[in-house]
């Protein structure tokens, strides 16, 4: 398995992947079950290990069936960034065409079913701290034993280890400054969601393109 990825939209540095995905840590694991593929969207919660291999940590509702063959099975969980529709007429060239700019992180990994209570329990800490951190007033989850009995029957957590990982970044990387430029202007008239937060990306993009030229001289 692999991510179709020219060279110029290749993002290979580990730090960039793992800010797309704490930044869109809602996700989509992908699985190949008996009957077919298999897809459930989850929000996971990345954790760093030092020494091993770093983690994806989620949950299943236990009344989805997806899980039940999930135990030591290899999965894919992609994370989609933002994206945004590139009109041709932004350019004003008759040689140009229409495209679609978006950043995306695939994960491949092994999964481990958590039926540990405690680890369970662990799991949902780090999660909800993770989320509410964006709050004042963060919310704090009462874990008292009938909270997590609760818990216990309604969900299936998992531990995915990561084995493989790929980015990329396409943002007209491929064409001129100028065109790039075009298109920034083009994304700023935009009422798409993302078109914004992709104008954002194509200008730091070309900041660090043009830095790095600058250290090179």
């Amino acid at each position: 398995m692999t991510m179709y990825t020219p060279k110029p939209f290749m993002m290979d540095d580990k730090k960039e992947q793992f800010d797309l995905i704490k930044m869109n840590s809602f996700a989509i694991l992908f699985s190949q079950e008996e009957n077919g593929p298999m897809a459930t969207h989850l929000p996971f919660y990345l954790e760093e290990r030092s020494g091993q291999a770093d983690v994806l940590l989620g949950h299943f509702g236990k009344q989805n069936p997806h899980w039940q063959h999930l135990n030591n099975e290899e999965v894919l969980v992609v994370f989609n960034g933002p994206h945004a529709y590139i009109s041709p007429t932004w350019y004003k060239d008759e040689k140009s065409v229409p495209t679609w700019n978006y950043t995306a992180v695939h994960v491949y990994g092994k999964v481990r079913l958590i039926e540990d209570k405690n680890e369970l329990v662990d799991l949902l800490k780090k999660s909800i701290e993770f989320n509410e951190a964006q709050f004042d007033a963060p919310w704090q989850a009462d874990f008292d034993e009938k909270f997590i009995n609760g818990l216990m029957n309604g969900i299936v957590g998992i531990e995915i280890a990561i084995q493989k990982i790929e980015g990329k970044k396409k943002l007209n990387q491929n064409h001129s400054t100028q065109k790039q430029q075009k298109a920034i202007k083009g994304l700023r008239n935009s009422q798409q969601y993302d078109a914004g937060k992709i104008a954002d990306l194509m200008e730091a993009n070309i900041k660090e393109i043009e830095d790095r030229q600058k250290h090179l001289k």
